[in-house]
């Protein structure tokens, strides 16, 4: 499907980058010999009216052809030479599909990018919640341009998004590479015990700048001596290898269960010492302290002189409540924000 003009306003987290393209009507498809794009099912196809809110630009009563996939699958893009090329999501509001900026996944990091380098593949996984996917392809010198429609078989809008409150410090942590896609969605609910050392785990290798394969070849450790029986989880042995996670004893670290606003306190503070950050901290005067175990005190102190962890209301730390998704995306942001001050 070609339209006579496109613009895209992106949200970085922290500034706001427009680019806009205006195309010529009769604009060509972009020469397919430039891409080559897949999707790992396809379910069929279906051709539909659609009214869409193109980051500012409306268009009303467009005949859209898409492609039905199933939640989850995987759409792969391969530049066979430098190209710009968008992925959008839609969500619906008041009769109109409204469009928001996806990162793609390239070598295993998310990217918030308009255009990819020769010999780069980039996939993204519908899996954000949106019904409605959009893959943009142009060309600003010829004003080619090329577009893909991917409809989520029984998909419902709009998408599980962060609450408003929320919003920003989770796109911030997005961009910044710390949310790995798997992560991406569900923001609402509890986090659990080994999704948090996933967190920690990324963050690590963001700042140090290495995998966590080589930092811990670097510290002559090994994810071979598993110390727990209930879980493989890479990110959980290497958390614990580090000194960052314990385990809930007997073996058991209990990588479903719910991480406790207390156990994420002292988990991102030995990341940050871990990270060689002072972690020394005034003592909290929470009115609740005494319900704050001892093992945890230190990180309730650390986390909340430095902001990145708050207090529930009425001056209360409440260490045993547990901890949302988009709770813990804050905090590791608030950490990598910290760790560069």
């Amino acid at each position: 499907m070609k339209r006579g003009k496109k613009a895209f306003v992106f949200l970085f987290t922290v500034c706001l980058m427009a680019l806009s393209c205006a195309l010529p009507a009769a604009a060509a498809e972009v020469p397919k010999e430039n891409y080559t794009i897949s999707v790992t099912e396809e379910l069929g196809e279906v051709t539909e009216t659609l009214t869409l809110d193109d980051f500012g630009d409306i268009y009303e009563d467009l005949e859209v052809l898409s492609t039905l996939v199933p939640e989850n699958a995987t759409l792969t893009f391969s530049a066979n030479t430098a190209i710009n090329v968008v992925v959008s999501g839609y969500y619906q509001e008041d009769g109109i599909l409204i469009a928001d900026g996806i990162p793609w996944t390239i070598k295993g990091q998310p990217e918030l990018v308009n255009g990819l380098q020769a010999e780069t593949t980039a996939t993204v996984t519908f899996s954000h919640g949106y019904p409605y996917y959009e893959l943009y392809v142009w060309d600003e010198a010829s004003g080619d341009s090329t577009s893909y429609f991917f409809k989520v078989k029984e998909g419902t809008a709009p998408a599980e998004q962060p609450d408003a409150w929320a919003q920003s410090e989770v796109d911030e942590a997005i961009a910044a590479g710390l949310i790995s896609q798997e992560l991406q969605g569900k923001y609402k609910e509890k986090i659990t015990r080994a999704d948090f050392s996933k967190l920690i785990i990324k963050l690590v290798e963001v700042k140090a700048g290495m995998t966590i394969d080589e930092i811990l070849a670097e510290n002559e450790m090994s994810l071979e001596d598993n110390p727990f029986t209930d879980t493989a989880v890479k990110e959980v042995i290497a958390a614990n290898k580090l000194g960052i996670v314990n385990g809930k004893g007997n073996g058991k670290f209990d990588p479903n269960g719910s991480i406790t606003r207390q156990e994420a306190a002292i988990m991102l503070t030995n990341t940050a010492e871990v990270l060689g950050f002072d972690i020394s901290a005034e003592t909290s005067a929470f009115a609740d302290n005494k319900s704050i175990a001892a093992w945890a005190k230190t990180g309730v102190d650390f986390v909340s002189a430095f902001g990145i962890m708050n207090g529930t209301g009425n001056n209360t730390f409440t260490p045993k409540g547990t901890y949302t998704r988009q709770q813990a995306y804050m905090t590791i942001s608030r950490l990598n924000n910290a760790l560069v001050e």
